[in-house]
């Protein structure tokens, strides 16, 4: 009898065990720390595609931890390289560098001065938006094995913020539309609507105590909570704040960190309505931030372009004044008709704004913003759009609520010049000053420091002048984590969602 109980109990904890392992294949959230178990994360977007010299589509990449640029921020801003031993400038537009022996590609062969010019060079013939960066198009020439010369268009004096831009990729051109990286990552399938499996690069450093990653795609908040609470991820990036509120209610640990990012409404300067500068302040002065942040559960006001810890950031407060605003406009001849909407010379003031989905918090943020405007007596639209960039290139919109992370580099000219001059591709604001310009081109010149910071204020003074755009909110984000991960922090918003450090702690 007792030999049958004892069978009996072996064979109970045998199911048991059978079940437990079961139930940690199906919710690979749940899997144990250490190297046992493909890392799986959620994320509202995905890179299109593995195109090294496309568009946006670089940043995407070292945002998966695939690719990475000539020079990073690290976790203290700290801009470091694992290519170049040293850089020395040699006049206003030349530099000479060296380059670190050793270092490989995906594929294992050498990041040597040939690979570096030939992808460098790559990248500024064929990506457009590589050129509009603070030292304009530069050109690479290799001198040595190990040695390099940089020759760029513009003077400057921070080439290590210019090999920081997110387009300056490493990269080797393998044919065929492929291409292998220097990232902690490389990919193994891809599906750009759902899901990119990636495996650690064998000649990354460390590789042996990474594992496998997916990144799974998630459109809806809804369902990338479903997947946190199931087990089906174990990061999610980014989440509202209300599904953060509901996450820890349940013993989700959420990581909150600043996003370095700033909230922003562009004002498109070739809209009828918009051209009336009247509309402008008004529309500056109705917009109450702090209800944006109460809704967002975390954030400070914007002050200017950048994020307030940076020292080049704007000084300016902004104010929130309903009877302003409406006094504004009556002033400005847009006077209230029988139907409660704002008119002048027959026209009714209509405007329409557009925002995208990938940034969670800004849908959230469009609703409130399009109850505040209406307030005003302006009749608004408010559409979401599938592609935002496209949508800012098309320019059928008065008002694009955006996010972007306004100093990557570690440097205010990159993102003045990328967004606010006339000849850049994404000038989706169609703002054009050639005093701005001005400014912002005598930056060039300077080193990192006060008179470049005071040079940037004064830039940022002369946007609040023009109100091409109106600056929200200088956000924190939130990211639900397993306990696997708990002590993992992405940084600099989501430049490095996926570093090397992802499960090696």
């Amino acid at each position: 009898m007792k030999k049958k109980a004892f069978s009996v109990i072996v064979t109970l904890v045998i199911l048991m065990s059978l079940v437990s392992c079961s139930n940690s294949k199906d919710k690979p959230g749940l899997a144990a720390p250490g190297k046992t178990g493909v890392i799986y994360v959620g994320q509202t977007r995905m890179a299109p595609s593995l195109n090294a010299v496309d568009s946006s589509v670089p940043w995407s990449l070292t945002s998966h931890g695939i690719s990475e640029t000539v020079y990073k921020q690290d976790e203290n801003g700290k801009l470091v390289s694992r290519f170049l031993s040293s850089l020395k400038q040699i006049d206003g537009h030349k530099w000479e560098a060296t380059v670190y022996e050793g270092v490989k590609f995906s594929d294992g062969s050498e990041v040597d001065a040939g690979a570096i010019c030939a992808a460098m060079n790559k990248v500024m013939a064929e990506n457009a938006l590589a050129s509009t960066g603070g030292a304009g198009k530069m050109e690479f020439t290799k001198t040595g094995d190990y040695s390099l010369t940089i020759t760029t268009e513009k003077v400057t004096r921070i080439m290590e913020s210019n090999l920081c831009e997110w387009t300056n990729i490493l990269f080797k051109d393998l044919g065929n539309g492929e291409y292998a990286f220097t990232g902690p990552y490389m990919a193994k399938s891809f599906d750009p609507a759902i899901e990119i499996q990636m495996t650690p690069n064998p000649y990354y450093p460390n590789a042996e105590k990474r594992s496998d990653v997916t990144i799974k795609v998630f459109k809806d908040m809804s369902a990338m909570k479903l997947a946190v609470e199931s087990g089906e991820i174990e990061m999610a990036s980014t989440i509202t704040a209300d599904v953060k509120q509901m996450l820890e209610a349940e013993g989700v640990k959420v990581q909150t960190i600043d996003a370095g990012y700033q909230y922003m409404l562009e004002l498109n300067q070739e809209r009828e309505f918009i051209r009336d500068m009247a509309v402008r302040k008004a529309l500056n002065l109705a917009i109450d931030r702090n209800v944006l942040i109460q809704a967002l559960k975390g954030g400070r006001l914007g002050s200017g372009i950048f994020a307030r810890y940076y020292s080049f950031a704007g000084d300016d407060e902004p104010v929130f004044d309903l009877e302003q605003a409406r006094k504004t406009l009556d002033d400005g001849g847009w006077k209230l008709n029988a139907e409660g909407i704002r008119e002048k010379d027959g026209r009714k003031l209509s405007l329409k704004m557009i925002s995208y989905t990938m940034r969670p918090d800004l849908p959230v943020m469009m609703q409130i913003i399009t109850s505040q405007i209406k307030e005003l007596g302006i009749d608004i639209a408010s559409i979401i759009v599938s592609n935002i960039t496209e949508a800012g290139k098309a320019g059928d919109f008065d008002l694009y609520l955006y996010a972007q992370h306004t100093a990557p580099t570690g440097d205010p000219a990159y993102f003045m010049t990328q967004k606010y001059f006339k000849s850049s591709p994404n000038n989706f604001c169609r703002y054009a000053s050639d005093e701005f310009e001005a400014i912002v081109n005598e930056m060039g010149d300077l080193p990192h420091g006060e008179q470049r910071d005071e040079l940037a204020r004064k830039a940022q003074d002369l946007l609040l002048k023009d109100l091409p755009v109106i600056f929200l909110i200088d956000p924190q984000w939130h990211i639900a984590v397993s306990g696997r991960l708990e002590n993992y922090k992405p940084y600099c918003g989501d430049y490095y969602t996926i570093n090397e450090k992802l499960g090696m702690l």
